[in-house]
């Protein structure tokens, strides 16, 4: 098989687990967070490790995207908006973390995370100082965007290198 279809099959299906786990997530409840962030983030690291930055950056763009446009949420067009932001967050965790995991693959999850979730809180912060929201919204945005992602991150990343060697042994037979 041609490595170009084996980079759209991989990249393909693990978008289409992200996607499955976005949309499952709902079911769950207010805090679904803590279980899809990281599979998500567990997958765009896979993803990164298995098809290359490419594959990871293509599902960086495409999951939120998905998430947010079917979103149901109160909040959903704020989501929406602030979805560049998430983008960004996902490019800088994989681009990070590619750089990085060839020295030391733990290293390059914890400044991936770290900067990841300092990105997303900056730019929370910005997008509300320059959107006019409503204090509770605002309040749940700024959590949603601090800690948590941290959090989820550094989950997704052990998932992620639980997983990796598992993956790559499939991918090679």
């Amino acid at each position: 098989m041609s490595k170009r279809i084996l980079f759209i099959t991989r990249t393909s299906l693990l978008l289409a687990i992200a996607i499955i786990s976005q949309f499952l997530g709902k079911f769950i409840g207010p805090h679904n967070n803590f279980i899809v962030g990281p599979i998500v983030n567990a997958i765009l690291l896979v993803a990164t490790h298995i098809t290359g930055i490419l594959g990871g950056i293509i599902i960086s763009v495409v999951a939120p995207l998905v998430s947010a446009l079917t979103n149901k949420a109160p909040i959903a067009p704020i989501i929406l908006a602030f979805s560049p932001f998430i983008i960004g967050g996902n490019i800088v965790y994989v681009l990070l973390y590619a750089l990085i995991k060839n020295r030391n693959s733990i290293l390059g999850i914890a400044v991936g995370s770290v900067v990841k979730a300092a990105f997303l809180y900056a730019s929370v912060k910005a997008f509300l100082y320059f959107m006019k929201i409503n204090e509770p919204v605002a309040t749940t945005l700024t959590t949603l965007f601090s800690w948590p992602q941290l959090l989820t991150a550094v989950i997704g990343g052990a998932i992620a290198l639980a997983v990796i060697p598992a993956v790559k042994k499939v991918a090679a037979d």
